[in-house]
């Protein structure tokens, strides 16, 4: 069986799974459909798989000829709370909730590789895992995929694709080094003394601070912080009093940060810090800084980016991309590939002659032509990692 061909035929049953999937979101830690369905899946296929307790992650496991090493390769399958206002016949049927940001692809991706790879498995040796893994938009679900793996004697290398609205359909761009930002979240919490609002002057103002704090914070890329290192320091919300004639005791800030060179974070919270103190003791409040939720830069083995790039001329419609500059998104697939080498490809699917919108948008869609091309590049990483072995 010719693999290209193979990918070809199975283009409409990727196009029926994304689109399933993508009527059937589910959030972050309540994927129990979206595991069910593809649960079911593999078991039509013939494909053995194990859930990842505690949540609804799952592994599928196809094995080739014994003997042989074992690579692994990643999807996740969680959707956002957006509400979809896409117009599609197969638009969200979980209202509030939307897969805004191409998990129902890679879902359908991997499983159209799954099922390739376990019809050729006795043309090839070792064992292929297939991670379908939950949480992704909230940072997790990736742990109990690498315990599960190192508890099996781990793997060669990993493999992943992102689907990307903002790159032509066919477009892979496959980057050495860090391809996806590292992304953390944080909040300030700012303390002062409340009071009447006629009487400023009897008060510690938080707000005034917060004000101040969130101005300053927009200075530390280019003021505080490495000037070859793009960074960003983002505040997405404040929350701070009730009615408009009282002054607060408290304001909190909500934002995040996002950097590519490793160490950055705590160079970017230090900066933080420092200029919390400053404001706080201009103000006479008191400044708190917390992080949570952080995961380092995407970070692209070199040497298996080269083989990538070898792989693309391959795959018929897939070419590689000009671009050379990362993209500031953040991705906990750098979990794994901080354990084991590999790439996280990202593959243009941008519909032509539509105006496109980025990821998260509530009108974000992709052109399904590009299923078949990163469901036969995955099989084909996976393939000639092992044979290479």
């Amino acid at each position: 069986m010719e693999l290209g061909q193979r990918f070809l035929e199975l283009q409409p049953e990727m196009v029926r799974l994304r689109r399933w999937f993508h009527a059937h979101p589910e959030p972050s830690l309540k994927e129990e459909q979206t595991a069910r369905q593809i649960a079911a899946e593999l078991d039509a296929l013939g494909i053995p798989h194990e859930a990842l307790p505690p949540n609804h992650g799952l592994v599928a496991v196809v094995k080739g000829q014994a003997g042989g090493p074992a690579v692994a390769l990643r999807a996740d399958m969680d959707a956002l709370p957006v509400t979809e206002r896409t117009g599609l016949p197969f638009a969200s049927q979980n209202p509030g909730f939307m897969h805004a940001c191409g998990h129902d692809a890679h879902v359908a991706m991997l499983l159209g590789a799954a099922r390739v790879l376990n019809e050729t498995r006795n043309r090839w040796e070792g064992t292929v895992y297939c991670f379908f893994q939950p949480a992704e938009e909230i940072g997790q679900g990736h742990q109990e995929a690498l315990d599960w793996l190192e508890r099996r004697g781990g793997a060669g290398a990993v493999f992943g694709l992102h689907i990307w609205s903002l790159l032509p359909e066919g477009e892979l761009l496959l980057l050495p080094g860090a391809v996806f930002a590292g992304v953390m979240s944080y909040i300030v919490t700012l303390t002062g003394r409340g009071g009447h609002g006629g009487r400023p002057d009897l008060v510690r103002d938080p707000i005034k601070a917060a004000c101040d704090l969130v101005l300053k914070y927009a200075a530390i890329p280019t003021n505080f912080y490495d000037v070859l290192d793009p960074c960003v320091v983002n505040v997405g919300y404040m929350e701070a009093g009730t009615v408009g004639n009282v002054f607060p005791s408290r304001a909190k800030i909500h934002g995040g940060i996002r950097w590519f060179k490793p160490g950055g974070e705590e160079r970017i919270t230090d900066a933080m810090r420092r200029i919390a103190a400053g404001v706080g003791a201009a103000y006479g409040v008191e400044c708190e800084l917390s992080t949570f939720g952080m995961h380092p830069p995407v970070y692209n083995d070199p040497a298996f980016v080269e083989r990538g790039r070898a792989l693309a001329p391959q795959i018929q419609g897939l070419r590689l991309s000009a671009q050379t500059e990362p993209i500031v998104a953040g991705d906990n697939m750098s979990f794994y590939l901080k354990r084991y080498p590999g790439f996280y490809g990202i593959l243009g699917a941008g519909k032509p002659g539509t105006e496109i919108f980025p990821h998260h948008h509530e009108c974000f869609d992709i052109d399904e032509s590009a299923l078949r091309k990163g469901a036969e590049f995955l099989a084909r990483s996976a393939l000639g990692y092992l044979e290479d072995k």
